[in-house]
């Protein structure tokens, strides 16, 4: 599924239509209004570490490094739904950056009220596929222990995934060249 340039819609499983495009240059606010809409809970589970106090600047700037990258190396996904009082509002993002010819780090940011309804686990589907398009052959991930729902989306993916606990966190291997059956389960090294 080639997304360069064009717009994916998907049904969640509450019945929202979601519209997915690439990360674009000028996205910088969309990706704040993301993590704006994410709980102290869910920015500890996506960046391991407490922001609520962190400037608006801030994020801001990472906001503007992340649309800004070079989409050779780093490449993303936005999702946008409607909502009752307002149009085509960013309800997620993933994207991956690489970390060497064959290999790229994945993150994913679902806004907490489209949390749990199958938006992670198609976005990130998506964001496989076109990394392995890209020539990637492995996605890398930092995840903690007691997150299920981040278990369930690697659970889902039509991939071998070795999990490599440690302690609180564990260590993701997707391999992007090595495909399972989806009744198998997470592999743990």
């Amino acid at each position: 599924m080639e997304i360069k340039d064009k717009t994916v819609t998907f049904r969640s499983r509450e019945n929202h239509l979601v519209e997915v495009r690439s990360i674009n240059f000028g996205d910088a606010p969309l990706l704040v209004d993301i993590f704006d809409h994410m709980t102290s809970e869910s920015r500890y589970r996506r960046y391991h570490q407490t922001l609520d106090h962190v400037s608006h600047d801030r994020v801001r700037q990472e906001a503007i490094n992340i649309a800004q990258a070079d989409p050779s190396t780093n490449w993303g996904l936005i999702a946008f739904t409607d909502l009752p009082d307002r149009q085509n509002v960013p309800i997620g993002a993933v994207r991956f950056v690489c970390t060497s010819p064959l290999e790229a780090e994945v993150a994913i940011s679902i806004r907490d009220d489209f949390q749990n309804v199958g938006i992670g686990t198609h976005l990130t589907h998506m964001l496989a596929d076109a990394a392995r398009k890209k020539g990637l052959q492995r996605l890398i991930a930092d995840i903690q222990n007691n997150n299920p729902a981040i278990w369930h989306v690697f659970n889902s993916l039509p991939y071998h995934v070795l999990r490599q606990p440690e302690g609180v966190n564990s260590n993701i291997v997707i391999s992007l060249t090595s495909p399972r059956h989806l009744a198998g389960s997470i592999a743990t090294g």
